[in-house]
């Protein structure tokens, strides 16, 4: 394993954990690891898959009702990508994990590209399973796409709140804008599932700020 890796496996990690940390979850468990403990592990541990760098995080404040409360995050580094139904399914099987859609989601990270077919999974899962998964190349998350400077704000519209903005818009959540279902890296990086309504505000020259709504589709 190279140091460019190493390198590239931190940064993410930071970058993930700066964006859980955003959305609510516990991340300091998972804060110490540095560069070298990375190397030691990638010398110590064979095969491409990596236990020791794999989180499962929990809700700082737990909702009231029965929603996802904790995220678990799996290294790959071996390629996935023509195994993907099978590796994923090992992670979720309900016979042999305690793995609980209802409660919990996952994050697989891969170094490969991610192809239309890890899209393609990531909706069977969810549309068969109810199963929460999101796929990411390592090196596309070492800085965080939400933060880009062209990156306008997207904020996920809670659910109990869209027949009210669909009433005031006079719309329909058919007539809205789309935005796609884990292909759009951003729908992916803030865990849209097909339905979701966003809020996408962006700065505007006449009106000081544009908001708009899209709705997420497979």
């Amino acid at each position: 394993m190279n140091y460019e890796t190493v390198d590239i496996l931190y940064r993410s990690r930071v970058t993930l954990l700066d964006h859980l940390e955003d959305v609510g979850y516990n991340t300091q468990p998972y804060r110490r690891l540095s560069p070298k403990e990375i190397h030691e592990i990638m010398k110590t541990q064979a095969g491409g898959e990596y236990p020791a760098l794999g989180m499962l995080l929990e809700l700082r404040e737990k909702p009231e009702e029965e929603s996802i409360t904790k995220c678990r995050v799996v290294y790959s580094l071996q390629k996935i990508k023509q195994r993907l139904q099978s590796f994923t399914s090992t992670i979720v099987d309900p016979d042999t994990t305690d793995f609980d859609p209802k409660t919990t989601e996952l994050i697989i990270l891969t170094l490969e590209p991610i192809a239309p077919n890890f899209h393609t999974t990531a909706y069977e899962f969810w549309a068969t399973r109810q199963v929460k998964v999101r796929y990411f190349q390592i090196s596309a998350i070492v800085t965080n796409p939400l933060k880009h400077m062209l990156v306008p704000l997207h904020q996920k519209v809670p659910a109990e709140e869209v027949p009210a903005l669909l009433k005031s818009m006079y719309a329909k959540k058919t007539q809205l804008p789309l935005i796609r279902f884990h292909e759009d890296p951003i729908a992916r990086m803030i865990g849209l599932i097909p339905g979701d309504v966003v809020q996408i505000s962006r700065p505007s020259p006449t009106a000081g700020e544009c908001i708009l709504y899209r709705v997420c589709v497979p």
